[in-house]
Parts: structure tokens; sequence; C-alpha cells
């Protein structure tokens, strides 16, 4: 099997992104937000993280189609599972006395 051989200097600069990431995580703590800002931004930088990780360390983007194809089912997995307990907890108080609310 041909595997397709990455630079190091790709594999630098992508530590170098991940700690600057973390750094700008810790500095963004500390700035005062309002509403669920710091919610937002955390997990939108631990979105880029974990892609920038599963891409170049685990070797995502060297991959055949097939382990394209199972991270898309994860991810939609994913989406589909945050995004309705998303609509259960919006849709809760809705209904004026139901039980369990």
């Amino acid at each position: 099997m041909h595997e397709r051989i990455l630079p190091v200097s790709l594999y630098v600069f992508v530590f170098v992104a991940l700690v600057a990431l973390t750094i700008l995580t810790v500095a963004i703590s500390f700035i005062p937000l309002t509403g669920g800002w710091h919610i937002a931004v955390g997990l939108v930088i631990a979105l880029v993280k974990a892609s920038l990780v599963a891409l170049f360390f685990m070797h995502v983007i060297s991959s055949p189609r097939l382990t394209w194809i199972v991270l898309l089912a994860a991810v939609f997995w994913l989406l589909l599972l945050v995004g309705l307990t998303f609509v259960d907890y919006a849709s809760r108080g809705l209904v004026p006395g139901a039980p369990g609310h």
C-alpha cells in the first residue's frame, strides 16, 4: 500500500498552530463576554483543533475515500444528535402545564 509522506515542516506548522489556538483559548477565557459567547468561541476553536489533529496527525488527509465517508457519516450523526438535543431543550416550556417541564 502506497502511503503519502508529509514533510516534517508541515507537522511542525500544525503543532505551532495547535499551541497558538490553545493560547488563544486561554486568552479569550479572560475577556469579559456576555451571554454564551465564551462557549461558542471555545467550541469553534476546539473544532478547528480537532480538525487539524484528525487531518494531519491521524493522516485522514491522505486516506482513501472510504475513510472520508466514515468520517462524514460520524460527523453527520454527531450533528443530528446535538441538533435534536438542542431542539428538545429549546422547545421545553412551549406547552404550559406539560408534565416533566
